[in-house]
């Protein structure tokens, strides 16, 4: 899962650490509730994600929002039309698909966690820890356990929110009021002179690109009429008009 920036990227593993630290030493005292720790780091491990696409789902901005709302609606591209003119968008499929492999790549490692990695190295860590001799080692070979796979799926973490940073946004359905655009995950209040607009009427999209280097994004509105909506924009949500095509 791709993250938002560095902050909350280095939280989730800040998060991420002390958690199978946690369960690390509680396998070490209790070995008895291997299957119970095992559904908790699961579960744990999904939460911030869940936590991630709920806020995506609800927007950040509800307050900003609920302004935009209450303007004036002057544009409004549904998810049917959207979905339809991605799929004819035979170049979006092959920009799309390093991040397909690495989601692709993300689903199988965590099948292979879940069904063989667990249940084969905590068997194993189980039959060493019941020596005797290696009570002082308990903590380090659970720990281990944890620690490899996570820190697998960091690693493909981290490569797909250094890839995704290469993708624009792109809504599924989107409106333009007159006072700002709403759209799932992207609320942009109007002026929007830290914008850039790009049109690119061969593919039907409109490109809005921030300027702000410690911030990039890259929103991409299909339409079925690319250059009126570009005309729209244009027109409506600058404080002077923009032309870049």
């Amino acid at each position: 899962m791709a993250y938002q920036d560095r902050k909350s990227f280095a939280l989730y593993q800040l998060y991420g650490q002390i958690m199978i630290l946690t369960l690390a030493v509680l396998n070490t005292y209790y070995p008895e509730y291997l299957t119970y720790t095992f559904i908790a780091f699961v579960a744990i491990s999904l939460i911030p994600t869940y936590l991630r696409m709920r806020t995506q789902m609800k927007g950040s901005y509800s307050g900003q929002l609920k302004e935009i709302k209450e303007s004036k609606k002057i544009y409004e591209e549904g998810g049917i039309e959207v979905s339809r003119l991605m799929a004819s968008d035979a170049q979006l499929t092959q920009e799309m698909k390093p991040l397909a492999v690495l989601s692709i790549l993300s689903i199988f490692v965590f099948i292979f966690i879940l069904l063989v990695w667990y249940p084969m190295y905590f068997n194993f860590a189980s039959s060493l820890t019941s020596d005797s001799s290696l009570n002082s080692s308990r903590f380090l070979i659970f720990l281990i356990g944890y620690e490899v796979p996570y820190a697998i799926m960091t690693l493909i973490s981290f490569r797909q929110n250094k890839v995704s940073k290469n993708f624009a946004q792109i809504p599924r359905s989107y409106t333009i009021f007159e006072k700002g655009l709403a759209a799932q995950g992207v609320v942009i209040s109007f002026p929007m002179d830290n914008y850039e607009l790009k049109l690119d009427s061969k593919r039907k999209f409109v490109e809005i690109v921030s300027k702000d280097e410690k911030r990039p994004q890259r929103i991409r509105l299909y339409s079925s009429q690319p250059g009126e909506l570009f005309r729209l924009i244009r027109t409506n949500c600058f404080s002077t008009s923009k032309n870049t095509e």
